[in-house]
């Protein structure tokens, strides 16, 4: 008895030495590719500083006043020659022509007067974004790097970002320990592939909320995940609202997720004949803990952006329309939506770097166009081959069986609500200012792990059995390379060489 329980303990110790040894990779690797990157590089990442440098330098959160960018970030928007190029082999930018920018050592001469002032008067555009991220990263800001140049206090930011979007990994790796207790191949293979996807690694390596946000987007699943493994209770309700009201309050995206919790609570009220008071009580705590902070939000963003959740650059000025097309039909926008998520899954998803605008070489998306296409088909014939055989909660739960259909409906539903409401969001923004908005990739990478998993089982169901180990050494080495193919042959010679 002794020797049958060692044996579990002894697999789940290595597993877990294995996912640190992850862990700490993702760590170094983030940090070389925060290297990589000239300021800002990173989608959106001057605007995300400035919140940060404003919150930092002031002791306070930006209010109705407050709209104009430092002049310190002005003028070195001017200094890095920052602009959307499109990448041509021969086309370079100011500072790419040696290993420090032609015009780099002057970031270090701007005044510190220009940390706080806005005589140039440039708008930012994020300064009253959902704040509690720019709060978190002002602190390191404060204590670690006030003393530094603009160079050194934008890298700061950089590590901050890779370190608290880093545990992606370990969640990737509960939420597989979950769908697979019999499979510890698979366990070990869905945080592989997410550590070393090449655009969640750019996403996460420069300075913005995105990173933090998909951590968080993967604990709302992780936890819901144990909703149906287990049953809900107030423990899941404090932990499921604390998770959301944050997210919220990084990015008001999240409330996408809000029917998918909603689903797992009332199916667990469904099932749960005997404890259906305690269940809704165990909601009521989860609401109280999601509304406090988000309706302060609410408030607050209404009296600066005239919005309940966002600031909104028409309306705001901000971003001025011409040629505006309102009349959008619904099916036609939906046909053109939908084709650029599509494209969007083997471009800005998978690999599309720095301001969007430095792909990789045609031939790879075509590859993981098809290799997508395969991953489908896999799942298909598996659900209509295995459907009379099919998992139960009963089976999943003893430990015996992987995870049965509801919980894979449920994931599914994590990966497709969230374009169907930008479809929607997309479209109205049509209507009321004439253009739209669509679904980059790099706003879904907050279901990498789902939809890496789905990739991943696809790719297994279609092949023979005794190919698994195989197809789990491709996947894995596959990945890794992509990743350092990624940083040394595209963006390192994007900007450097």
């Amino acid at each position: 008895m002794v020797f049958q329980n060692w044996q579990p303990h002894k697999e789940w110790l290595r597993e877990w030495l294995l996912i640190g040894l992850l862990f700490a990779i993702m760590l170094v690797k983030g940090a070389l590719w925060s290297l990589a990157f000239p300021l800002w590089q990173g989608p959106d990442e001057d605007d995300h500083y400035a919140v940060i440098q404003f919150i930092g330098e002031h002791g306070r959160l930006p209010d109705t006043n407050d709209t104009i960018l430092p002049d310190e970030i002005t003028l070195s928007r001017e200094l890095a020659d920052v602009g959307r190029l499109d990448y041509q082999p021969e086309q370079r930018q100011g500072w790419s022509s040696t290993a420090v920018g032609l015009r780099e050592s002057e970031f270090a001469q701007l005044p510190n007067s220009t940390r706080t002032s806005t005589e140039l008067g440039t708008t930012a555009k994020l300064i009253h974004a959902t704040p509690l991220y720019y709060a978190l990263a002002a602190i390191p800001y404060r204590l670690v790097g006030y003393g530094g140049d603009l160079l050194l206090r934008v890298q700061l930011q950089r590590l901050f970002a890779v370190l608290v979007s880093s545990p992606i990994v370990i969640v990737a790796y509960l939420i597989a320990r979950l769908l697979f207790p019999t499979n510890s191949a698979l366990r070990l293979t869905i945080p592989t592939l997410v550590a070393f996807q090449p655009q969640l690694t750019q996403m996460t390596a420069v300075v913005s909320v995105d990173g933090l946000f998909f951590v968080l987007y993967s604990l709302l699943i992780y936890f819901c995940l144990l909703v149906l493994y287990r049953q809900f209770t107030y423990k899941l309700a404090v932990a499921i609202g604390l998770t959301f009201a944050a997210a919220m309050l990084i990015k008001p995206t999240i409330n996408g997720f809000a029917p998918l919790v909603a689903l797992v609570v009332l199916y667990d009220w469904w099932r749960g004949k005997g404890r259906r008071w305690s269940v809704f009580w165990a909601a009521v705590l989860m609401n109280v803990i999601i509304i406090i902070p988000v309706g302060w939000w609410m408030q607050r963003s209404l009296r600066l952006n005239d919005d309940l959740f966002y600031f909104n650059p028409v309306l705001k000025g901000h971003r001025i329309v011409q040629n505006p097309f309102y009349d959008y039909a619904p099916v036609q926008h939906a046909i053109d939506y939908f084709q650029s998520v599509w494209g969007g899954i083997f471009v800005t998803w998978w690999a599309h770097f720095g301001w969007l605008d430095t792909p990789v070489a045609p031939w790879v998306y075509h590859l993981l166009r098809l290799l997508t296409l395969l991953a489908i088909i896999g799942l298909a014939l598996k659900l209509w081959g295995d459907f009379q055989n099919r998992p139960t909660f009963a089976n999943w739960q003893a430990g015996r069986r992987m995870a049965p259909v509801l919980v894979w409906l449920f994931l599914a539903g994590t990966v497709l609500l969230p374009v169907l409401l930008i479809q929607v969001y997309d479209l109205t923004f049509w209507w009321e200012y004439g253009l739209g908005r669509g679904l980059q990739g790099r706003y879904w990478l907050g279901t990498a792990v789902p939809m890496l998993t789905f990739f991943t089982l696809g790719l297994l169901f279609l092949t023979p059995k005794r190919w698994d180990t195989a197809v789990h050494n491709l996947l894995r080495i596959g990945m890794v390379l992509f990743n350092i193919v990624a940083l040394l042959f595209y963006i390192l010679p994007r900007y450097y060489l």
